[in-house]
């Protein structure tokens, strides 16, 4: 574990508050001028519309899109997900929505030319944690955007998932809707899209002690709704795109630019006053057409048998995008089949590929950095994601898919990585500098902050605060939504909060330590039951979990200190996605309002005292709190603030959110 500093901060916005002014660090960086907030606040609702959901409040038909692209969203590189996203002029089709896609898609809304406020369909390639962590962030996203239906595809209940997560009051101007493939393939004005079911295979011994292999029904129809092992390919196939009326055609031929060019466009011959006959495949350039593209998800080699004989081998394909394990993707048997299919591109999602999947937490950090390099840390995958980074050229019609790589389906093309981004750090530095304002200011703030630092020295080492997200509601380019890293020791750590993609932000503040800071969050507490602020819950213990076995150590169970309500929907969340542990595997659980009173006093004489009571004093004591409270606050239902109190004399309030509070400044 690196040496401790007083404070260490990641994407965070604050205030430094110096003698003479009031210095905003986070202005000095953001490079937004005062027009460009003007003219955004100024546009009108009706500006802001997409094109399709304006033309259809006409009443027009938005047609045929001539421009469909393929996106990756993420290749799982450094904690990510496995991600797609197929767009058009109308909709955006997102294939799989694990944690921290909601943030991605955010910072890429403009650099992909695509808009988020677009996402109608959401597809589920399998029920996991990997595929679905997110979907909870998405739809709030998209719950203010102009659509008012989202379209849910996958392999099992998303709608009783959500429930247990938030309930569907959290939508109320959205109607969110399952489609279900055993009725047949989805369509709309771009495409068909079948769900082909993929089982995998059970193992028994028969009776001369060899294996046999079983496989298992891959018809909709005849299987159980929802088989825990089920999992979707989707097939997704495009309208064949009419050819187009050429005007240069048409002024050779001498076509007057009258309705004689409409009938033309609409496939009609005509004749001209001069008497020739003019042939409407004579003035149109030619149609293409339909197109398949094929998302394969393989979790496991268990799966193959189903792949190899399901209906998606009599297909031909212009790209199959491959969501399988570097371990599966290298498999000879796999590489076998694959070479068996009749496509133009394989694009492997391959999560050992380095790639840069969020510019704007790299850039902000590093300009912090230069501010100051202690309190600001560069983040562990920063110096091998420098200007040097090399990517892998394609090998025959094989290439691998890094955040931004590109096809486009329409027209038919091969991958593009024009967009894939490269950090630049002495560009990031170049524009701080560039700011003047900034320029005035940097020397006394820096004056101030070796300051800071010498006063630090006189101090303890701990306890060291790592800010990994500060933001909320919704995440944004520099800031993730709530979580602080509280280190009370060497050994121990106290995690205030835990929103979507906190594993994310943990991964790249320590890196390969991650496994070692997994293992030393002993207590969690969430302060009330908002997404913002437990939607990343999940995801930190299942990888915490594996951090133990990793490391070779016995589990040790997270001291949960939660609202009274979030038991039942973690026992739920546990029993959807897990069937190996349970919530009470994982965590023990301290209800917050059980901590108003503080710590219990421990007499241990005479059995007065319960077992739960001597198990949280003895927990905190050695960690060596001595003082552990809770505040019930306005919020909502059963919000409270904290208050930490250490042997070696400091103390910590944390209101979470709440408004202001009598009670709580009395206890901080």
């Amino acid at each position: 574990m690196r040496a401790p500093s007083l404070v260490t901060s990641l994407l965070y916005q604050t205030q430094i508050r110096f003698a003479s002014s009031s210095i905003d660090i986070a202005d000095f960086i953001r490079g937004m001028s005062s027009a460009k907030k003007h003219k955004t606040e100024s546009s009108s609702s009706t500006e802001n519309k997409p094109r399709h959901v304006r033309m259809k409040e006409r009443g027009r038909d938005p047609g045929l899109t001539s421009r469909i692209n393929l996106q990756v969203i993420s290749n799982g590189y450094a904690g990510t997900c496995k991600s797609v996203i197929i767009n058009n002029d109308q909709t955006n089709y997102l294939f799989n929505c694990g944690e921290g896609t909601q943030r991605t898609l955010q910072e890429k809304n403009t650099t992909w030319e695509i808009k988020f406020s677009k996402t109608k369909h959401l597809f589920v390639t399998r029920k996991s944690w990997d595929t679905m962590g997110g979907l909870l962030g998405v739809c709030i996203s998209l719950k203010d955007s102009y659509l008012n239906e989202i379209t849910l595809h996958a392999p099992c209940d998303v709608i009783s998932l959500l429930k247990h997560w938030k309930g569907l009051e959290a939508f109320p101007n959205v109607k969110l809707e399952q489609n279900e493939y055993d009725k047949g393939e989805f369509k709309d004005d771009c495409f068909k899209i079948n769900a082909i079911p993929l089982r995998a295979n059970s193992f028994v011994p028969n009776l001369d002690t060899k294996r046999q292999r079983l496989t298992t029904s891959n018809d909709l129809t005849q299987m159980q709704k929802f088989p825990d092992d089920l999992v979707y390919a989707y097939l997704c196939e495009t309208y064949p795109f009419p050819g187009t009326l050429s005007a240069e055609l048409c002024a050779f031929h001498g076509v007057p630019p009258t309705e004689l060019r409409a009938r033309l466009k609409n496939g009609e011959d005509v004749t001209l006053p001069d008497g020739r006959l003019i042939r409407s495949k004579d003035v149109t350039l030619p149609g293409e057409p339909p197109v398949k593209v094929l998302i394969l998800d393989c979790p496991s080699l268990a799966y193959l048998d189903s792949i190899s004989k399901s209906e998606l081998n009599s297909q031909s394909y212009h790209v199959i995008v491959h969501l399988a394990p570097n371990s599966i993707l290298n498999n000879e048997a796999y590489r076998t089949w694959m070479k068996s299919i009749n496509t133009t591109h394989h694009l492997l999602l391959d999560e050992t590929q380095k790639n840069v999947h969020m510019e704007a937490i790299y850039r902000y950090q590093t300009q912090l950095n230069y501010i100051d390099d202690g309190i600001f840390p560069l983040l562990s995958y920063q110096n091998i994601l420098q200007e040097n980074l090399k990517f892998p050229a394609p090998v025959d019609n094989i290439s691998y898919g890094f955040t931004s790589t590109r096809i486009p389906i329409r027209p038919t093309l091969g991958p593009d990585n024009s967009k894939l981004v490269v950090l630049q750090p002495q560009n990031y530095i170049d524009l701080l500098l560039a700011n003047e304002e900034f320029k005035r200011t940097f020397t006394a703030a820096k004056q101030q902050l070796q300051a800071m630092h010498e006063i630090a020295k006189t101090g303890h080492s701990y306890p060291e605060i790592v800010f990994l997200g500060t933001g909320s509601a919704c995440p944004s380019k520099p800031r993730n939504t709530s979580g602080i890293l509280v280190h009370i020791n060497d050994g121990n750590i106290f995690l205030l909060e835990c929103a979507e993609g906190t594993i994310g932000q943990i991964r790249h503040f320590y890196g390969d330590q991650s496994d070692e800071i997994l293992s030393h969050i002993r207590f969690t507490y969430i302060s009330h039951m908002h997404a913002d602020h437990l939607g990343g819950l999940y995801g930190l213990l299942r990888q915490r979990r594996r951090a133990f076995e990793n490391l070779g150590h016995k589990y040790e169970k997270l001291i949960l200190l939660c609202p009274n309500k979030y038991v039942d929907v973690g026992r739920k969340q546990w029993s959807y996605f897990s069937n190996e542990y349970s919530f009470d595997d994982d965590v023990h659980v301290v209800f917050n309002r059980t901590l108003t009173n503080g710590l219990p006093t421990i007499t241990h004489v005479g059995g007065e005292n319960t077992e739960e009571e001597i198990f949280r004093f003895d927990s905190f004591k050695s960690i060596g709190l001595h003082g552990v409270q809770t505040v019930l606050v306005e919020h909502i239902y059963d919000a409270h603030a904290l208050v930490l109190r250490h042997i070696d004399g400091w103390s910590l309030a944390f209101s979470g959110d709440c408004k202001q509070s009598s009670d709580f400044i009395q206890a901080g």
